[in-house]
């Protein structure tokens, strides 16, 4: 009887051991079901669509769209604009180690504890939460060829300041210098983490050992950020790479020669302003290719800077 009497407790247990395990894998289920319906609509279904798109002639404005092939690559790649555009698109790549490396500083700044560090952070985060097209109107203001106030403040010492919104090199150096401004306050607050998870002990030990605050930031900070620099880098560097707003408010031509055009930007104008949405899906698909290799390319280098452990 005790046997029997225990085998039926043994038994009962399992299964509401079981029904519960059932249960939770319900409620697994339905929690990341919102997550996996939008990926499904809103990335892997539109980033099917666009690749088939790729071998169609689709023009938003006619509802026939028949399969050409590999036309609009080849196209692609015959166009002079295409290329251009490519070589603005890694132009755009110039920000990211200049915020890296002042963002860094500042955040290194801030962990030292300076005098008023939290207005500055308020001030350096300022601009990242801004309006883009706000700002875009302030630096068309600024960088003024005629009444900006950069080119009278060169002409103080005598330097004729260049045409800033109208000559494409010096448009596209515009472009840096305002990514970078902007960038720099959103990146220190990712340092500024990551040196506070830094544990105090490493450099207690290191001070002991008469280690110099120099040699302490060379050998223990700077490696132990290279996983949140690496992934700034990935960040950034995909980032830049789609650069489309700035060329739009300052070159809403592309420039003179399309001299200022990324390859958004030129994906974009083939697509709404041409109506080529084919041509445009192919450019979009060859872009995506091109940003995925990069990003497995740092990958692959980072084993050899990332340091992942203490």
């Amino acid at each position: 009887m005790r046997i029997c009497a225990r085998l039926t407790i043994s038994g009962g247990f399992m299964k509401k051991r079981k029904n519960l395990k059932r249960e939770e894998n319900i409620a697994g289920l339905l929690f990341v079901t919102p997550g996996i319906l939008y990926f499904l609509f809103f990335f892997l279904l539109p980033l099917c669509i666009c690749i088939f798109a790729g071998f169609t002639d689709w023009n938003i404005l006619s509802p026939k769209r028949q399969f050409v092939g590999m036309e609009n690559f080849i196209k692609l790649f015959q166009d002079h604009k295409f290329w251009i555009s490519l070589k603005n698109t890694f132009y755009m790549l110039i920000p990211v180690p200049i915020y890296i490396l002042f963002a860094l500083l500042f955040a290194y700044a801030c962990h030292k504890k300076i005098l008023g560090e939290k207005v500055f952070r308020a001030i350096y985060y300022l601009p990242f939460i801004s309006s883009v097209v706000a700002l875009a109107l302030i630096w068309k203001w600024l960088f003024n060829s005629q009444y900006g106030l950069v080119n009278n403040f060169l002409s103080i010492f005598g330097i004729t300041g260049p045409d800033w919104l109208n000559d494409p090199v010096w448009t596209k150096r515009m472009i840096v210098i305002m990514i970078s401004w902007k960038m720099i306050g959103i990146i220190s607050i990712y340092y500024i983490a990551a040196l506070n998870s830094i544990p105090k002990t490493l450099y207690e030990a290191a001070e002991i050992d008469g280690a110099t605050s120099k040699q302490m930031f060379f050998r223990i900070t700077l490696p132990l950020l290279t996983p949140t620099t690496f992934y700034l880098l990935i960040v950034g560097i995909i980032g830049s790479l789609q650069t489309f707003v700035e060329v739009q408010l300052f070159a809403p031509d592309g420039g003179r020669g399309y001299g200022v055009s990324t390859m958004v930007f030129y994906i974009w104008q083939k697509a709404f302003t041409s109506s080529q949405m084919g041509y445009a899906c192919a450019a979009a698909t060859l872009f995506g290719i091109l940003i995925m290799v990069l990003s497995l390319l740092q990958f692959k280098i980072s084993r050899k800077w990332v340091f992942e452990g203490y």
